[in-house]
């Protein structure tokens, strides 16, 4: 034995012959050369997409952020047609209340006019009567004519009213379209009879452009609807838990005898013809 050998006995071994040996040598070694899956799958407006699982973090942040800032926007743009809103019935009040009071101005006038006696001041002055004759018809005219032109602005007005509440209400429809899935002029209907049951009428409701109040208006018929549900099933575990076991001898149990599987209604219905036929 050389002194290499005494020192180490295993160095005339050929590791490299033996399977198991050279089996996880490779598998080292594909292990070593296999890249890392640093990546992570995230959603984007309907789109997945692989970032690194460093960035997962920040691109929340970002998404939180985007989501955060387009709400803020809508927010803004809908106080912002509030404002005009308001600033426009506000016009369109004051002017109203000036025209009324220019018409209530008229209607003095005519009133002064119908206080003349006009037989006696046609004989004390005809010239002076003539004229103020002619001048009480063309009050009257203006006056008519004003009446007139004043309740077709307010009828256009109104009109125009309506046909904005519309327009508003159909973009309102969009908005909830895509936050409340399968809206319908179904769900619409629902939720109109649902506020119905707390006084608000329909008259009330379409002038509700804003669809965070019918999102809240969903929201509480949702979970209104749910706890009747809830109610229902704890009735129904209550009245099946109280029912009284009936058993039946033999084979095969006919069709008119009481079995535990029936509904309450039916079981009921079956006692009580068992019952009137055992007297």
């Amino acid at each position: 034995m050389t002194n290499n050998q005494a020192t180490n006995p295993g160095a005339d071994l050929n590791l490299a012959d033996d399977p198991e040996v050279a089996e996880a040598g490779m598998t080292d070694a594909a292990e070593a050369e296999a890249p890392l899956d640093d990546t992570e799958e995230v959603e984007h407006q309907g789109q997945f997409y692989q970032i690194p699982k460093a960035l997962k973090g920040a691109f929340l942040m970002q998404a939180d952020y985007t989501r955060k800032t387009q709400e803020l926007a809508d927010h803004r743009r809908a106080l912002e047609q509030d404002r005009r809103a308001l600033e426009a019935r506000a016009h369109a009040a004051h002017a109203k209340i000036s025209d009324r009071a220019q018409l209530h101005l008229l209607d003095q006038q005519i009133e002064m006019y119908g206080s003349v006696d006009w037989d006696a001041l046609g004989q004390a002055d005809p010239a002076q009567a003539q004229t103020l004759w002619a001048q009480a018809q063309q009050t009257q005219e203006v006056r008519d004519r004003y009446a007139w032109a004043l309740a077709h602005h307010e009828h256009q007005t109104q009109l125009q009213a309506e046909r904005d509440a519309a327009a508003q209400l159909v973009e309102t429809g969009k908005v909830l379209a895509q936050k409340i899935e399968g809206w319908s002029p179904e769900i619409a209907a629902k939720l109109v009879e649902y506020a119905g049951a707390f006084g608000v009428t329909l008259d009330e409701l379409r002038e509700i452009a804003d669809p965070r109040l019918w999102l809240i208006l969903h929201r509480a018929h949702l979970g209104d609807e749910a706890a009747k549900q809830q109610a229902a099933g704890r009735n129904l575990a209550q009245t099946q838990a109280v029912r009284p076991a009936v058993s039946v001898s033999g084979a095969a149990a006919p069709g008119a005898a009481v079995r535990d599987e029936m509904a309450t209604a039916e079981w009921m219905r079956r006692r009580n013809d068992a019952a009137r036929r055992a007297r």
